[in-house]
């Protein structure tokens, strides 16, 4: 064997990860005086969701019995985009379900902005602007022109009038404008405008005006003259929108969250580095600069270092999938590894211990991985937006419920989705480059390095553990635990968050102590609700805060909701009460949301039976896969029995966290079917009952399986304590439940799916030999 000239690959892609990994975080820009020029993003070039910055997600629908029109729809939906570029808003996404006349938008605060009011901004977004000018000061009087022969509005300050609108009409509006300025001059008549039947502005008319050129006079101010100015350049909307449902949150919070779960990533990936390390040495080394490449990969793609890729937007959970993905992430290295102390024990050589390794490694490594791809295109397709390549796939599923898009959701499928494919650049194909180098290098050349011992052997010990012959045990426990959690239900019921039943939830934070009844006799009766909700906490930047929440399915107009706020804040002012977070679902709309995503929870699994069926069609593919499903039913009914124990209302993270344990449990399942066909092939029937060869490839698998949750369930853990410590409920409310879901994928997998697969193959034959 040619030992020289090949130990260059280990130093050279260790290098171009380094080099790679500097420019995706910093980026490459050059900066002269106010002008900076990007060449390659980096990390500060992310976009962020509303959740991590603040902003609004809002569904907007034509008010009252209107039965608008797809062109209609557009129509709107343009005349939106361009009033939130007029609002300075540019960051914004924006889709049409002409099926169900809904408009969703999602848009963040306005940058720099200190006091930026979401309702106020969902109000000018949605208003008609219809602009009139009538001759005298009723609305019955004879109408002049309209905001269509409006060429140019803008917001200007008038020494005399303070702010204004100036107009331009267009040539047909000069002339009608110019017509009815004489007639009223001749006998100091008066001319009003009127938007949406409000009079804005009435004036008395003391000279005709013939330049094409007037003024909007009011008690406006600069933000109220800009706003109306936008209304008018931007167009009427072909009619009223009304806000059915939305959501907003305040920038502090978000920015705040950000730091957290930061320092949850890099806490977690210090950990799982250690660990890999301490456990498989100079592989597992190899495996942390490889899991390093491919977490700042995943956020390249994000940012849109790579041309290829437009980016994405990166929200919390979306963070909290590239958390999982570091402890998701080794699982190529760990099985690799693993294989190769295997073969190192069979006494073979380093070179052919690592090759071996490769072979042995790269089947279950594929098998697993497709299987959460198949979990994260679900989560992409059912709650992205609907031109994108997922939802284009899916559409045949989900298309009957328009965009009902949830970005956090999305997100999170998006990067889990990344760190997979990532996985098999950094984690198979890198890492597999590397130990091949290291082992054409002197230096790294002692089996020791990679598991084994000096002399070229190791100790590799496969557990003996009699799963197969414990598995009524198993079943026993299980039925348990799930009449445990039937009994709670029945008991306790489920809790539902706004966001699958519809309804209204505010958070505002407050200064000082504030007397509860009070509050609660005041807001009921601002709000007309006498069975309200009150509840105190704190939010992650420390503040006081009170949660209101409403009776039923019942939502909250943003005049509603302002009018609360202020009545209040006239009332205690030492309170000093200010939104945190709004959550307002229309109760349609949000068993809309429940039911698509039932439906994409049945669609993973199917697609999954499917795949396990045909990959492992040798062996019995269906039952293996029907098992499987049986095994994945349990870990969903585990992170269900999480929810409704501990109180935490089901919503979008429900989802998100049991399609996540559908794909981690079953790769952990895959894992050992392939370990199966692969003594199946080794050992005849005569060699080995399929008791025995059951349980030997179970016991084979262990080490990988417990390697794998620990350093997931690490990440996981990390998450959790850093969101208990900083109150960041909403990524603890998911966090938490999937880390039981991550313990019972293993358990699942090693004593339910295996055992029955055995159960039910055994039957068969026996049923065969009675025949």
């Amino acid at each position: 064997m040619n030992k020289k000239g090949k130990s260059w690959p280990l130093f050279v892609v260790a290098i171009l990860i380094v080099v790679f990994s500097l420019t995706a975080i910093f980026g490459v820009s050059y900066q002269y005086g106010d002008t900076k020029n990007i060449y390659i993003k980096g990390a500060s070039d992310i976009r962020f969701g509303i959740d991590i910055r603040g902003g609004v997600d809002v569904t907007f629908m034509p008010a009252g019995d209107v039965d608008a029109t797809p062109e209609q729809m557009t129509a709107a939906k343009t005349v939106i985009e361009d009033r939130l570029v007029g609002l300075g808003i540019t960051d914004y996404e924006s889709y049409v379900d002409s099926n169900k006349d809904r408009i969703i938008v999602r848009f963040p605060w306005k940058t720099g902005e200190a006091d930026f009011n979401p309702q106020t901004a969902i109000d000018e977004i949605g208003t008609t602007a219809k602009m009139v000018f009538r001759k005298g000061s009723t609305a019955d009087g004879e109408e002049i022109l309209s905001g269509d022969d409006v060429t140019s509005a803008n917001a200007a300050y008038n020494e005399t009038e303070g702010w204004v609108v100036q107009l331009k009409f267009n040539s047909a509006g000069a002339a009608a404008f110019a017509d009815a300025t004489t007639e009223q001059a001749a006998n100091n008549g008066t001319i009003s405008i009127w938007l949406d039947d409000e009079n804005i502005s009435t004036a008395t008319v003391d000279e005709a005006i013939t330049g094409g050129e007037a003024i909007i006079k009011g008690n406006f101010d600069q933000d109220s003259a800009s706003a109306l100015a936008n209304q008018i350049n931007s167009g009427a909307l072909p009619f009223a929108l009304s806000a059915e449902s939305y959501s907003t949150i305040s920038p502090s919070l978000g920015a705040k969250s950000l730091e957290v779960m930061v320092l949850a990533g890099i806490i977690a990936f210090a950990l799982v580095a250690v660990m890999m390390i301490v456990r498989y040495r100079l592989p597992g080394t190899i495996a942390t600069i490889s899991l390093f490449g491919q977490v700042v990969a995943t956020l390249a793609v994000v940012s849109g270092y790579f041309t290829v890729f437009p980016g994405s937007t990166l929200t919390l959970p979306g963070i909290a999938g590239i958390i999982l993905g570091i402890g998701m992430g080794v699982d190529a290295n760990v099985i690799t590894a693993e294989r190769i102390k295997e073969e190192l024990a069979k006494n073979k050589t380093l070179p052919a211990a690592v090759k071996s390794g490769f072979k042995m490694g790269l089947t279950p490594i594929i098998d697993g991985n497709v299987t959460i791809v198949i979990v994260a295109a679900i989560l992409m397709g059912a709650f992205g937006p609907t031109d994108g390549f997922w939802a284009k796939v899916f559409n045949p599923i989900f298309f009957w419920f328009g965009p009902s898009t949830a970005g956090t959701v999305y997100s999170f499928g998006f990067t889990l989705l990344t760190s997979v494919l990532l996985n098999f650049v950094f984690g198979v194909w890198a890492t597999r480059v590397m130990i091949r180098g290291a082992v054409h290098c002197k230096a790294l050349r002692n089996p020791w390095l990679y598991g084994g011992k000096k002399d070229g052997t190791a100790e590799y010990k496969t557990p003996h553990i009699n799963f197969i012959g414990n598995r009524k045990k198993f079943y026993t426990f299980s039925c348990a635990l799930i009449a445990i959690v039937l009994v709670f239900c029945a008991v306790f019921g489920v809790k539902m968050d706004v966001e699958f039943k519809g309804g209204s939830m505010v958070t505002l934070s407050y200064e000082g102590d504030v007397d509860l009844p009070s509050l609660k006799s005041e807001i009921g009766s601002q709000l007309g609700q006498s069975d309200l909700t009150l509840q105190t906490g704190s939010d992650i930047s420390g503040n006081q805060t009170l949660t209101v929440t409403l009776p039923g399915s019942q939502t909250l107009t943003t005049e509603q909701l302002d009018d609360m706020l202020t009545a209040i804040n006239e009332a205690h002012p030492e309170n000093n009460f200010e939104q945190n977070e709004v959550s307002n679902v229309n109760a349609t709309i949000g068993k809309e949301f429940l039911f698509k995503s039932l439906v994409a929870l049945v669609a993973a699994c199917v697609l999954i039976l499917a795949y396990v069926a045909f990959r492992f069609r040798k062996i019995g593919g269906l039952k293996a896969g029907s098992t499987a499903i049986v095994a994945l039913l349990h870990d969903m009914f585990v992170v269900f029995g999480v929810f409704v124990i501990l109180r935490i209302p089901l919503n979008g993270n429900f989802i998100a966290a049991v399609l996540t344990i559908l794909g981690y449990s079953i790769n952990d399942t895959v894992v050992i079917y392939d370990r199966i066909r692969e003594n199946s092939a080794l050992y005849s029937k005569k060699q080995m009952g399929l008791a025995e060869l059951v349980n030997l490839s179970v016991n084979q698998s262990f080490s990988r399986s417990l390697m794998t949750s620990i350093t997931t369930c690490l990440a996981l853990g990390v998450v959790c304590v850093v969101s208990v410590i900083y109150r960041l409920d909403s990524i603890y409310t998911f966090a938490f439940p999937l880390l039981f879901g991550m313990v019972s994928g293993v358990y699942s997998t090693i004593c339910i799916a295996t055992p029955l697969w055995v159960d039910w193959k055994s039957k068969k034959k026996a049923a065969k030999k009675e025949a």
